[in-house]
C-alpha cells in the first residue's frame, strides 16, 4: 500500500491510498486523487504507477506539465518513492503507507 500526499498547494496535507497505481487530475470522474482546488491541474493530468521501489509517472497531455527535479515530464519518467514532483502548482510525493 502506498500513500499520495501532498505538500504544498491548495490541499496541504490531504493524502489518497492506492494499490500500485493512481490517476491525478481535477476531475473525480476520472482521477482517484482530486486536486479540483488547483486551476493549473488539468482534468486528467497525470498518472503513478508502482515498480517495486521506483515508480513510472506519466504525464497524460496535460496543460501545464508535470515536474519532477525542476524538468518537464515528457510522456514518463522514472520517480523514487519519497522524491517530490509537481503536478500544476502542487508539489506531491509518494511514500509507503
Amino acid at each position: 500500500m502506498y500513500l499520495l500526499e501532498v505538500l504544498s498547494g491548495p490541499l496541504d496535507g490531504k493524502t489518497w491510498t492506492f494499490e500500485s497505481e493512481i490517476t491525478i487530475g481535477r476531475d473525480d470522474s476520472v482521477a482517484e486523487a482530486c486536486i479540483a482546488l488547483d486551476r493549473y491541474v488539468s482534468r486528467k493530468h497525470a498518472h503513478l504507477r508502482m515498480d517495486g521501489e521506483r515508480m513510472h509517472l506519466t504525464d497524460l497531455d496535460s496543460r501545464n506539465g508535470t515536474k519532477v527535479n525542476g524538468e518537464l515530464v515528457a510522456g514518463d519518467a522514472m520517480v523514487e518513492i519519497g522524491a517530490p514532483f509537481i503536478v500544476g502548482r502542487t508539489v506531491l510525493r509518494v511514500t509507503r503507507a
